[in-house]
Order: C-alpha cells, then structure tokens, then sequence
C-alpha cells in the first residue's frame, strides 16, 4: 500500500492543483490503484491527509466488482452557483436582510449577464478583466464590490468542493470619494428650519447632524436608548425594511448629546413614556418607516430653502462639523461607528488646524543660522 501526492501547476490560467496516487491490495487479493485529483487542497498537509483518508476508504469498501464509477458531479455555471450561494451562504449564515439583498442585487445585474453562462471551474483571470470592462462606467467602488462578491463565491465553492482552484481578483484602486455636506450656516440654516415645522423634523435633523446616526438607526432609535440623565444615546439597533438589527459592522455605540438635541428629548419625553416607543413615530404612535422620516428631512429642507438630499448628508455634516472642530479622527470614529479607519479618513482635508499644529511642531524659532553642514552661532 503507498500513497503519493505530487502539485501540477497551469501557468496558461495560473492555476494550482493536487493529485494523489493511491495503491491498495484488500484481504482477497485485489489490487487497486487510483488516480484523482484532490479537490479544494491548497497545501500540501490537506492534499497528503484527504489522500489517507480515501486510502482507508478504498481499504474498507474497495470498488464494488462490476459496477461502474459514479459519474462526477456537473460542474455548476456561475448563474446556478449564485442561487446556491445565497441561499446556503448569505441566508444560512444569517447575514443582514440587507446584505442578501445586496448580494442578490449584485448576482442579478453584474455578476450573471457577464459571466452566468460560464462553468465554475472555467472562469478566469480574462473572465474577471471581462467583467471590468463591462461596467467601466461604474465608479471603482461599485465595481470592487462586484469583485469581492465574485471572490467570496470562488472560495466558497473551494470551500464546498465544487472547484479546486480560482484566478486571481485584483481589485481597482479606489479613488477620494466625494461627498455632500453642509456648511455651519447651512446646517444652523436647516436646524432653524426643522424647527420651525415642528418636534419631529427637528429631531430627524438633530439626531443626524448633531449625533451622526444613519437613516436606519434613526428610524430604529427608542425612547428607552435615551439616557437623558447623562445626556448619552445608545444606538443599539438599525431598521432596514422592516427588519431591526444590529448598526452595521454590528457594533452598538454610545454619542454623547449636544444641548440642543438633550433639551428636544427631553420634551419629547413629556409626551411618549414608553421606554420601547420609537423616537421618529407618526401621529398614531407607530413607527415610521425610513421613507416616512426621509420626507420629514425634505419638509425642513424645503422650509429652509435648501436642495433635497437623502438623511445620509446629516452624517457627512456630523463627522466634517467634528473634523473642522478639530476632533480627532479616532473620537470621529468611535462617535459616528465607523467600521474601518479608512472610512474617517476622508474628513481628514477638513482638519487644517490640526495640520498647522502638526507644523508647529517643528516651526520653533533658531538662535542660530544654518551654514553649509553646520549650524554656526550668531555674533
């Protein structure tokens, strides 16, 4: 009995497979020999123990005498792959509604009409240039999260067995993201507006310029994750749909209140007693829905003689209203839930005084003059 390993590599597509050569002889004197290649190995030390263990399956059930080898499994195309996927990947791990959604969307309209047609095991460093070409018209981050999706399928499907090795997926370099904000005049032009409609429109621009919360943690916030005593807010849950989860990257955070915003909780408290009643609620009491609040924003915004724009530039102005006070970027962070510090980065432009601080530094006044490589004392 012996068993073999040996690593075939395809440079035409850059590719990396095993395969295992097993000699067994059973009690009654059959010999069997087998050729396969190892599916999903990517080291050594899985592809030697996947070979001992069918070593010992060949040991004790050998080949039925007669009968034909069991015919491989079809390779799956990407477009029969992406409905596995999503079911037994994204809803069985129970990733947010919003998530699968995404995921779905993505399958749809970029992932499927490009390459749907193509086995599984086909798909390669051309196919995923392809897909770039197709959607050259998207900004870089839409289309890397095409690609990261398409990745995340790949090594799922390594994963499972279905495929044994994937190309490369080189993302595009994502440039400076723009985004809308508004200015201190604006904002306070906004505040005043808001409310001057009433309570409700004020709040929906408050707990997003003042406290950073995105439209979903709005929507979900409770009275009971007011802490008015301390002036603190605890965004604990999102709404997306109808769905209450966690805020993204599922972490909860605390932000502490501005004057303003404490003193409209406070007489919003007088009103709503109920510790799990919605903050952003309709007349009746009960929740109002994103779209419901985003038309509360376009009411303060009108009222204001402002452009309409979606609650998500209330954040923008919350974390560049922090960056232009001179906040520091982990405080911003932490404050606004950012998952990833490359996310705060974008409002560092916005921190000149920190910057001339950083200068400062080093701009201290000489006694002395510098000549040629050596500083020489004035006389």
């Amino acid at each position: 009995m012996s068993v073999k390993i040996r690593e075939r590599v395809y440079p035409e597509n850059n590719t990396v497979t095993w395969q295992a050569d097993i000699h067994v002889k059973l009690i009654d004197g059959r010999k069997i020999r087998e050729r396969s290649r190892i599916p999903g190995a990517t080291t050594r030390a899985a592809a030697l123990k996947w070979a001992h263990e069918r070593e010992r399956w060949l040991i004790l059930h050998g080949h039925e005498m007669g009968a034909k080898e069991p015919e491989a499994p079809k390779m799956p195309t990407l477009a029969e792959f992406c409905q596995r996927f999503i079911e037994e990947y994204a809803v069985a791990n129970r990733l947010k509604p919003s998530t699968i959604e995404n995921k779905r969307i993505i399958a749809r309209k970029y992932l499927v009409p490009v390459l749907g047609a193509r086995l599984l095991d086909k798909i390669n460093e051309a196919d995923v240039q392809r897909l770039k070409t197709a959607f050259a018209d998207l900004a870089p981050a839409s289309v890397n999260n095409v690609l990261t999706m398409l990745s995340t399928l790949l090594k799922t499907a390594i994963e499972w067995r279905v495929i044994a090795s994937m190309p490369k997926i080189r993302k595009l370099k994502r440039q400076a993201q723009r985004f809308a904000y508004y200015d201190e005049e604006c904002y306070e032009r906004l505040v005043e507006a808001a409310a001057s409609v009433d309570l409700r429109c004020l709040l929906v621009v408050l707990l997003g310029g003042d406290a950073g919360l995105r439209g979903g943690e709005i929507v979900a916030l409770r009275m009971g994750h007011c802490d008015l005593r301390r002036g603190v807010l605890h965004v604990a849950e999102n709404e997306w749909r109808g769905h209450v989860g966690t805020p993204k990257g599922n972490r909860s955070r605390q932000v502490v209140m501005t004057s303003r915003l404490r003193e409209a909780l406070r007489e919003l408290a007088v009103q709503r007693k109920d510790a799990q009643a919605r903050v952003i609620a309709r007349e009746d009491g009960t929740p109002a829905s994103k779209r419901v609040v985003d038309g509360w924003l376009v009411k303060a915004q009108r009222a204001a003689d402002l452009p309409k724009k979606g609650p998500h530039v209330l954040r923008h102005t919350f974390c560049s209203r922090l960056a232009e006070s001179g906040a520091a970027p982990k405080a911003i962070q932490e404050l606004a839930g950012h998952v990833h510090s490359s996310t705060t980065d974008r409002y560092l432009h916005l921190m000149p005084n920190a910057l001339k601080t950083a200068i400062g530094l080093i701009d201290k006044p000489r006694h002395g003059r510098v000549t040629g490589d050596h500083a020489r004392p004035e006389t």
